[in-house]
Formats: C-alpha cells, sequence, structure tokens
C-alpha cells in the first residue's frame, strides 16, 4: 500500500499527530464502523423472514452500500492517475477475464451459471472473513498485542466460527444464491458438531488466557474480545438464521461493504492528509479532512454509471436490466476479489499506515 497520514472528518477528533492511538479513528467511530456494523444483518432478516418480501427486494437494497464498496477499490487503483496502469496483469487482465468469465457463464447458462454462482459463494465467505481478520490484525498492532499468545487463538476464533457458519448452512440449506444451487458437497453432522465444539473449546481457552491478563491490560482492549462477539453475529445471521438465500448472501454482503468503505476510506484519508496530490487530484481532494461526504458521493456516482451501463445494455440484448446488472456486479465482484486480496495482502504495499497514527513520509 501507499503511504498515507489519518485526516478525519469534521465531524471526528482527528488524532494527535505522532501520537498512536489504539483505535482506527475514535472510541465511538470506531464501535459504529468496524464493530456494530453486523448489527446491520438485522435489517435483510426483518425484511426477508418477517415481513416476507423476496430476497431480491434486499439485494436491491444493498446494492446501494455493496456498489459503491466496490468503486471503493478504484480509489485506490483506478482513479490514481500514477498507479492505474503500474500493473496492466492484476489490473486490467485478471479483472477483464472475470467480467468477460460473468458474461459468459451468463449467455450459456446450465452448469456454468451453477459454476460462477458458486465461486460468488464460496469466495465470498473467504473475502468476507479475510477482511474481518485485517481490521482485528490492525487492532493487534494498535495494541501491542501481535505477538502475544492471545493473538493465535484470536486469529482462530476470526476464521474457524465464520467457516462453522458457512459448513453449517451447507449441512441445512438453502444452497441458492440468485435463483441457482450452488455446487456442494453434503458435510456430515459430525464434521459440523465436531467443529463446533472445537469453537467453543478454543473460545474457552481465550476467556481464560485473556482474563488472567486483565489486571494490567489497558481497557481500550477489550474491543478485540468484542469485535470477536460482534463478528460471529455478522456471519451468525446470514448462514444460519435468514432461510432465504438471496437476503442471507445481501445481508452478509452489506456489513462488509459498510466496514470496507470505511476502511479504505480511512487509507485515502491518512495517504493524502499532507494535502492535495498534483498527481491524484480527485481522490486526493475528497480524502480531505471535512470530505467524508464528497469522498461517499464520488464512489456513489461511479456506481450509478456502471449501473446506468447495465441497464442500458439490456435494451440490446434483450434481457431485463436486472439480468444485467447482476451479470455486470458478479464480473466486478470477482475482479474485486482478486484485486482487493492482491492490494491488501501484497508486500509491494505499506500497510503501516493503518497501525500507526504517525504521518506518511510522501502524500504519495
Amino acid at each position: 500500500m501507499s503511504n498515507m497520514t489519518l485526516a478525519a472528518p469534521a465531524v471526528l477528533a482527528a488524532p494527535a499527530r505522532g501520537a498512536d492511538k489504539p483505535w482506527m479513528i475514535a472510541p465511538g467511530v470506531d464501535l459504529l464502523l468496524f464493530l456494530g456494523v453486523t448489527l446491520l444483518t438485522i435489517i435483510p432478516w426483518f425484511v426477508a423472514d418477517v415481513l416476507h418480501y423476496p430476497g431480491w427486494y434486499v439485494i436491491l437494497g444493498v446494492g446501494i452500500a455493496n456498489g459503491p464498496h466496490l468503486i471503493s477499490t478504484w480509489t485506490r487503483v483506478y482513479l490514481v492517475p500514477g498507479e492505474r496502469f503500474k500493473y496492466p496483469l492484476r489490473y486490467w487482465a485478471i479483472p477483464g477475464v472475470a467480467l468477460a468469465f460473468a458474461i459468459a457463464a451468463d449467455a450459456q447458462g446450465g452448469i456454468w451459471l451453477r459454476l460462477i454462482r458458486s465461486m460468488i459463494f464460496y469466495w465470498a465467505t473467504w473475502h468476507f472473513v479475510a477482511q474481518s481478520w485485517g481490521v482485528l490484525r490492525i487492532y493487534q498492532r494498535k495494541h501491542g498485542a501481535a505477538d502475544r499468545p492471545e493473538a493465535r487463538l484470536e486469529r482462530a476464533l476470526i476464521f474457524l466460527p465464520a467457516f462453522w457458519c458457512a459448513l453449517h448452512r451447507l449441512f441445512t440449506g438453502p444452497w441458492t444464491l440468485f435463483g441457482v444451487e450452488v455446487i456442494h458437497a453434503a458435510p456430515p453432522a459430525l464434521l459440523v458438531n465436531g467443529l463446533g465444539a472445537l469453537i467453543l473449546a478454543v473460545a474457552a481457552v481465550y476467556v481464560v488466557v485473556f482474563w488472567q491478563a486483565s489486571r494490567g491490560r489497558a481497557a481500550h482492549e477489550w474491543i478485540r474480545p468484542a469485535y470477536l462477539v460482534l463478528n460471529f453475529f455478522g456471519f451468525a445471521m446470514p448462514f444460519l438464521v435468514i432461510r432465504d438465500g438471496d437476503a442471507a448472501f445481501a445481508a452478509a454482503a452489506l456489513w462488509h461493504a459498510v466496514q470496507y468503505i470505511a476502511i479504505v476510506w480511512l487509507f485515502n484519508a491518512r495517504r493524502y492528509a499532507r494535502g492535495i496530490d498534483p498527481q491524484a487530484r480527485l481522490v486526493s481532494w475528497v480524502s480531505q479532512r471535512g470530505r467524508a461526504l464528497a469522498y461517499m458521493g464520488l464512489i456513489a456516482a461511479c456506481a450509478g454509471v456502471v449501473y446506468m451501463l447495465a441497464f442500458g445494455a439490456s435494451f440490446f440484448v434483450h434481457r431485463s436490466g436486472q439480468d444485467i446488472a447482476l451479470t455486470f456486479w458478479t464480473g466486478f465482484t470477482l475482479g474485486h476479489y482478486y484485486l482487493d486480496g492482491t492490494i491488501w495482502k501484497s508486500r509491494k504495499y505499506d500497510l503501516r499506515t493503518l497501525t500507526t497514527n504517525a504521518p506518511a513520509p510522501t502524500a504519495a
């Protein structure tokens, strides 16, 4: 990642320059954007399972956040002139192949459509939990806990419950996503229950380890076990509670999208905290202090253009705008999964600006 420095919106308190804080922005804001955001899954559950509206209603509503969340990655890549052509294979070729594959699979139907829906289901599960681990890892580093034994337990309690929720969904169903049954095996009950028992055992050990060191522990460190609990809630609602497959996916995508937008905004705000970058005027301008709404407007406008193109294409291929929008979304989402995994994990990018509040040495 490129270097950055924190620039909070006007409504938020900017951290003291050079002073490392144990939260990303501020306690209340962190609780809202990085922890409590999983409570948004209650909305799709209420709409689909309580009011009994079709899952497509939920999908369309969640698209308001999910589209901009995909575009938020563009502010790291395509909307930065000095970055957009730096890695042609990574930034253009592979996402382009993903979009072409989505269009071809939609046109072909049959097993190809099942294959691409299955890719979305399984890759999304990994994508969501990987983001959760990334957020928790940042907190571990800020708290000086990254090398403690409890950090390994926290990692297990991020990944294992998420995988157990997905496994439970495969065991009970439903198995459909956007009207197509995903390719799946039927896991034995012993595997599901055994993994659940393992998670309970790890959680018990974690509680003991964390509590034993609680006397000399800073109060802000309790944000990590709280994060673990709320993260489990974020996976349990779509995989265990919501019965409509489309609404369930939308629920997981909703909290993930809001959290992701907050993370990328924070990255850009810190990266361009020194002022407008002549090499990335648009992105650096909307990333300045007090312009969070401008940032949201930019990614929402770009998402709106993509949606308009999708609906416009429907007039030429004699397919509904809903079908074409889903095809475009599938292609962009697969490309996003790949690209996002690259720009946040590769050694070519610097993550230190998310784990410290020290000013970045350069704006770009």
